[in-house]
C-alpha cells in the first residue's frame, strides 16, 4: 500500500497536494505512514489505537474501520546486535469515536508567528538588497545566510516568500555540497507543508510542475524523496515550537516578576 500510494502521489500534482495537506497536518509521523492514512483516511485529524481512546474517556463507535501503520520495533538479531522491525498497528480518528470536541489547532497572529519563524530559522535571516534578482528572498549556501528583499512589507508575502528559502537551507543542512535546481521542488514542497501548517496561503507553490525524475522515479527513488521533505519539515516544525514554548516561559517568568 506505501508503495502503491508513492506512486500515485508522484504521478499527480493534486494527489500530491492532498498527501501534502495530511504530512503538514500530522508532523510527526513518517512519510510512510503519512501515505498509509493518507490512502486509508485523508480526511484524518487525530490518531489513537483504541485502548488509548479508552484511557481518555472517549469510546470508539460500534463497527469502524480502523487506520493501519507502522509502529517500530526494537530487537535483538541472532548474532547479538540490536535491530529494527515494524509491527501493524490500528488506530481510529476522532471523527470515528463518540468525541463530541473537534481537534483544532490554535493559531497565533501571523507577525507573530512570522516572528517565531524567524527566529527558528537554521540560518541567519538579514535584511538587505538581492542583485540582479526579483526574488522576495534568498538563500546563499556559501555565506549560510537568508537574505530578505529590503522592499517586500506585506507580512504574508514575508512568510511565503520565507518558507521556501528556509525549506531550501534545512534541505541543505549538513551537507558539504548544494545545488538550489536539484532541491527545488522538494523545497517547494516543503514549503507548502509550512504555509499549510501556519493557515497561510500556499498558492504561490507550484506543485502542478512535477519533475520529470519525480513521475519517471520508482516507488523506493520517490519514498526516499518524501522521506527528505518529511524529515526537513519535522526539524522545522521543532525548532518552531521550542522557540513558542521559550517565548511562553518567558512571558511566564515576567509575570512572575
Amino acid at each position: 500500500m506505501i508503495d502503491d500510494t508513492a506512486i500515485e502521489v508522484s504521478r499527480s500534482p493534486d494527489k500530491l497536494k492532498e498527501f501534502l495537506n495530511v504530512q503538514a497536518k500530522f508532523d510527526m509521523y513518517s512519510a510512510a505512514n503519512t501515505l498509509l492514512i493518507f490512502k486509508q483516511m485523508p480526511n484524518a485529524t487525530q490518531l489513537k489505537s483504541f485502548e488509548d481512546w479508552n484511557k481518555d474517556g472517549v469510546k470508539v463507535r460500534q463497527k469502524q474501520k480502523s487506520i493501519a501503520i507502522l509502529e517500530p520495533v526494537e530487537y535483538t538479531k541472532s548474532d547479538g546486535t540490536p535491530g529494527l522491525g515494524y509491527n501493524v498497528k490500528r488506530v481510529f480518528d476522532r471523527s470515528q469515536t463518540n468525541s463530541k470536541r473537534e481537534a483544532v489547532q490554535k493559531t497565533d497572529d501571523l507577525k507573530h508567528t512570522l516572528k517565531n519563524f524567524v527566529n527558528a530559522s537554521p540560518v541567519e535571516i538579514v535584511v538587505g538588497e538581492i542583485p540582479n534578482s526579483n526574488l522576495g528572498a534568498f538563500y546563499n549556501f556559501e555565506t549560510q545566510q537568508i537574505t530578505l528583499n529590503e522592499n517586500l512589507t506585506d507580512t504574508k508575502q514575508i512568510f511565503e516568500c520565507l518558507a521556501q528559502e528556509v525549506a531550501f537551507a534545512q534541505l541543505a543542512d549538513g551537507k558539504k555540497s548544494y545545488s538550489r535546481r536539484d532541491e527545488g521542488f522538494k523545497a517547494v514542497c516543503l514549503a507548502y507543508m509550512i504555509c499549510t501548517k501556519y493557515g497561510v496561503d500556499k498558492n504561490a507553490f507550484a506543485i502542478e510542475a512535477l519533475p520529470d525524475n519525480w513521475k519517471k522515479a520508482d516507488a523506493k527513488d520517490i519514498r526516499r524523496e518524501l522521506s527528505s521533505v518529511n524529515s526537513a519539515y519535522k526539524e522545522i516544525v521543532s525548532r518552531v515550537n521550542d522557540e513558542i514554548y521559550r517565548q511562553r516561559q518567558a512571558k511566564s517568568k515576567e509575570m512572575e516578576r
